[in-house]
């Protein structure tokens, strides 16, 4: 007999009705686990009767999250990954002859109404059998799902993926209905037979050994046997190491404990009769010093823990439990849930009452003047009545710091660097040029702004003198002067330059507020005689006369552009590639070798000539561009073609930084034990080491050479990648029949989210793009699951970057054909092979 009780915490007594209930509850009716939509807090799942009720405990408070009345008799509740691409723990509830499958969901309420949770039902199937359990999880070493395993009445085992039904066990040896488990680390059941039998099948067995193909004379040959001598009531399956599995078998007087190959563990042997019992480990499977505890309850309301045979705890229970479990909530990690046969939940804890509130002062009884108390509150609930205002008051603030401070962003022209006159690389000077960007600020009233950050926003390979610039004080006009230059040979992916002002006031407000500047073409191109004809060609339609090169291009002279004549043609300083501009009396044309070169010649062209109508008063400007099937065709190849040669690289420098972490754990060891060898006395032979220490610093040396120039080449695909990206998304823009779909497209591809230190484009864009392809597009099931990732595997891995690419060109094409000038022959197009050929 124990001195000790369990402490309750929270129950939902209070919450069940006046009748008595006892009879109709089932000890599998209980699960603890938790949910997306609460991830801060275990939910306790409880079925009675058809009716199942979800809690979630907050202390003295009994929250209810929903009761939800079902179908039929409920037998049992589960959660797990029951379809394939789930985004959060499904629940499973079993009926005598169906099972349901249900997503907790909660949906936000407003300032008046609380939250709102519901049960979204995903799968109900119905099979002949009457059940009475069932186990679930990944049979076959299936990882994207879980399938279910049903215990049917006579004894026999059905096995379902979803809603379908894959084949049927049946033993002729089981009479009535014992616990089945799975063993996810085997891929095997154990199977508690009548004859008080354990016995261990895999599932490959199973399937083999079903009913559709059995055989006369043919015997079900099991893995390993155990005769318990005694009827086994409940099993649980607990992983406790990264290879094995304890498989914990509860009999009428004894507790069998197995690992999954068969060898016993321990058996312990009790003097009173066990009810149920739940196994845990206290650290981590796969940590060294991880414990394996099990809680017994008796018929006598008593809580047994044991580590192996060893009792480490016994105390009285609050009421009898038929069933029992752990919790993990905000306030009490780690407590104790038991389930009565009256369908009474209680959460308890052992020991001392614990502190839910640590950092609180001790409480003093001081007599306290209720006048100080009311005149204290009135400046609290002042306080939270300027915050609530807060967002009220952040337009008109706004405004008054766009009053009283002007901004004026321009940039000026490109000059050479000092340091030109001491190279002798004319090739290198090109790059040396520098682009002044100058923002005036004026401020009518200095003393409302208390201080102002300016940050430079460039794209690759543009980059700022000073990326951000900060002013304690604005002092009447204040003129900030930085300088843009280019920095490495990769392609141009866009031309202007983002400056965002960071205003703080006196009272502590920030207002942010951006302005753009282009920058001038002479900065990244000359003009140079015209070279071969290119191939690649856009043209651009406008309803007013073909404007001379001079009057559009402004940045170079007159006697620059007018030798060019209607033939102008620019090399980049960084690529050295060519860009030809061509024009005739309707139209203006782009001719280049690459996708990569077009953008922002193209960019530039249209906010020059734009510009120039506007300035010359001209209201009905108007332009089109006009490409051709086979231009969209070579355009989306060549996007595919970046995207893959961007993973490639990345692959190969993920590969170089795993070569260095095992070489500097290598040199390190090296270096460790020279040491010991050079403190020995007498000291060790050391030329073998100092050679194998030499040749790995050499090889360290070598791999972080291969790490940077790798680096450098990941952005320079990053940068081809975006600039044909860029392009796309321009062309789809022109004339889109669906805003929303071209909105969401550029969202999802966020080509500005490559910097020259995150090149994580591919795993940025694959949650979002299947969920574009699913449900913008409505794919199929089937295509849903040939073209949905593989969970286990990184996104660069072969067949997911396969997937990832194909997925891709099926978004293109499908925005490219709706966007057709000839909708009546859409269904004549050809489909874009798939050119890129991945790893």
């Amino acid at each position: 007999m124990s001195i000790f009780k369990v402490k309750q915490w929270w129950s939902n007594g209070a919450l069940q009705n006046e009748q008595s209930n006892e009879g109709i509850q089932n000890a599998n009716c209980l699960k603890v686990d938790k949910f997306n939509s609460y991830p801060d807090n275990d939910c306790i799942l409880v079925g009675e009767e058809s009716l199942l009720k979800v809690y979630k405990p907050e202390g003295e408070s009994s929250q209810v999250l929903l009761e939800s009345q079902l179908s039929d008799i409920i037998l049992q509740i589960e959660t797990g990954k029951f379809t394939a691409g789930a985004e959060d723990r499904q629940i499973i509830v079993l009926h005598p002859q169906n099972y349901e499958v249900f997503y907790l969901k909660r949906k936000d309420g407003h300032i008046e109404a609380g939250n709102q949770n519901f049960l979204a039902p995903v799968i109900k199937h119905s099979f002949t059998r009457k059940a009475d359990s069932l186990t679930y999880g990944p049979f076959g070493n299936i990882k994207t799902r879980d399938f279910i395993c049903i215990l049917g009445l006579d004894g026999s085992l059905s096995f379902f993926d979803q809603d379908a039904f894959l084949f049927m066990c049946i033993f002729n040896d089981v009479i009535i209905p014992s616990p089945v488990a799975y063993i996810p680390s085997s891929d095997s059941f154990v199977i508690c037979k009548s004859t008080w039998v354990l016995e261990i099948y895999s599932y490959q067995q199973l399937r083999e050994f079903s009913e559709l193909n059995v055989r006369q004379n043919k015997k079900n040959i099991p893995q390993w046997v155990y005769n318990s001598g005694e009827e086994i009531s409940r099993i649980q399956v607990i992983q406790t190491s990264n290879n094995f599995s304890s498989i914990v078998a509860l009999g009428e007087r004894h507790l069998y404990c197995f690992q999954d190959n068969g060898l016993m563990k321990f058996m312990i042997k009790f003097d009173f009769m066990p009810i149920c019992f739940y196994a845990y480990l206290i650290g981590w499977y796969y940590e060294p010093g991880a414990r394996q505890l099990i809680m017994v309850t008796s018929d006598d309301s008593k809580l047994f823990i044991y580590e192996g045979t060893t009792l480490l705890w016994s105390c009285s229970l609050l009421t009898p439990a038929i069933s029992i479990s752990r919790c993990f909530l905000k306030s009490l990690p780690g407590g104790l849930v038991t389930l009565s046969n009256k369908g009474v939940v209680n959460v308890g804890y052992l020991s001392t009452e614990p502190d839910l509130n640590s950092n609180a002062p001790p409480m003093i009884n001081d007599v306290t003047d209720p006048e100080q108390v009311q005149a204290e509150l009135e400046v609290v609930e002042e306080s939270l009545r300027k915050i609530l205002n807060n967002n009220e008051d952040a337009g008109n603030q706004r405004s008054i710091v766009e009053q009283i401070l002007k901004i004026k962003a321009d940039v000026g022209k490109p000059v050479q660097n000092l340091f030109q006159e001491f190279t002798g690389d004319n090739d290198e000077a090109l790059h040396l040029l520098m682009c002044p960007v100058i923002v005036i600020l004026t401020c009518e009233e200095p003393n409302f702004i208390k201080s102002v950050q300016v940050t430079y926003v460039c794209s690759s390979p543009f980059s700022c003198s000073e990326p951000t610039i900060c002013l304690d004080s604005i002092n009447g006009t204040e003129i900030i002067e930085n300088q843009v230059f280019l920095t490495s040979e990769a392609d141009i992916t866009e031309s202007r330059v983002k400056i965002i002002l960071t205003v703080t006031d006196t009272s502590g407000k920030i207002i942010v507020m951006s302005r753009r500047v282009l920058l001038p073409l002479s900065l990244y191109c000359t003009p140079v005689q015209n070279p071969a004809e290119s191939h690649l060609k856009l043209r651009i339609e406008t309803n007013h006369s073909c404007l001379e090169f001079s009057k559009i291009f402004t940045d170079f002279s007159e006697e620059e552009l007018t030798k060019f004549g209607n033939n102008l043609t620019f090399v980049y300083r960084s690529t050295k590639k060519y860009i030809t501009l061509k024009t005739d009396v309707e139209q203006y044309s782009i001719e280049a070798e690459d996708f990569t070169e077009m953008i922002s010649i193209l960019d530039h062209f249209l906010i020059r000539i734009t510009d120039h109508y506007k300035r010359m008063a001209v209201k009905d400007f108007r332009f089109k561009l006009k490409y051709d099937k086979e231009f969209i065709k070579q355009l989306t190849h060549r996007f595919l073609k970046c995207v893959e040669t961007h993973a490639k690289e990345r692959i190969k420098l993920k590969d170089l930084e795993d070569e260095l972490n095992v070489l500097q754990k290598q040199f390190t060891v090296v270096q460790k034990r020279l040491l010991v060898q050079y403190g020995s006395l007498p000291p060790g032979d050391c030329e073998p080491l100092e050679f194998l220490m030499k040749d790995t610093h050499k090889r360290l040396i070598k791999v972080v050479y291969g790490i940077i120039k790798c680096k450098e080449t990941v952005c320079r695909a990053g940068s081809a990648m975006t600039a044909v990206g860029n392009l796309v998304i321009y062309l789809l823009k022109q004339c889109p029949r669906d805003d929303l779909k071209v909105t969401l497209i550029e969202e999802m591809m966020c080509l500005s989210s490559l910097y020259e230190h995150y090149q994580e484009w591919e795993e940025a864009v694959t949650q979002a793009l299947s969920y574009i392809l699913n449900n913008v597009f409505k794919k199929s099931e089937k295509d849903k699951e040939k073209l949905a990732p593989v969970t286990e595997q990184g996104i660069l891995s072969h067949i997911n970057l396969k997937r990832f690419i194909k997925q891709l060109r099926m978004v293109l094409e499908k925005m490219f054909s709706e966007i057709d000038d000839e909708p009546e022959k859409e269904a004549q197009v050809t489909r874009i092979e798939e050119f890129v050929e991945v790893l």
